[in-house]
């Protein structure tokens, strides 16, 4: 998918047995045919006088998700140190959610409006993760990532 200058994105830097958080960041340019130059909204360079700008790979860097979705299930993203992790709802005190976290299995208290339904940008379209049926490669990446 092509990215356009000062588009809003967010950007998702997966690592191996580690899926980290999704920032908002601004494409400021495109960089050859697979990387975009983006700066975040709420991360800051080392010396923390200026938002971060680096490059990204493409496959890093997906549309925002859309914000009219009512948080019906369990797999969600929560707004937790200005990044949206993913995490699945573990009790819910209205109008308040505890989120289970599946990068470090912390319990965080979150606001209902810091919290959002979990969606993938796959193929060009947003599916949401709970629809698919489970595969051995499923269970084989959750046990890596200690759930």
């Amino acid at each position: 998918m092509a990215f356009h200058h000062k588009e809003t994105v967010e950007i998702h830097k997966k690592q191996k047995g580690f899926s980290g958080p999704y920032y908002t960041a601004t494409i400021l340019a495109a960089i050859g045919k697979t990387k975009y130059l983006v700066r975040y909204e709420t991360r800051f360079a080392e010396d923390r006088t200026r938002l971060l700008t680096e490059a990204v790979d493409e496959a890093d860097v997906r549309p925002l998700p859309p914000t009219n979705l009512e948080v019906s299930d369990n797999i969600v993203d929560a707004y937790v140190n200005d990044g949206w992790w993913v995490g699945r709802i573990v009790r819910k005190v209205d109008p308040n959610y505890y989120v289970k976290l599946e990068s470090s299995g912390n319990v965080v208290h979150c606001p209902f409006y810091k919290v959002r339904i979990h969606l993938e940008w796959e193929d060009g379209k947003w599916v949401y993760p709970g629809n698919r049926p489970e595969t051995g490669d499923d269970q084989a990446s959750s046990s890596e990532h200690g759930s």
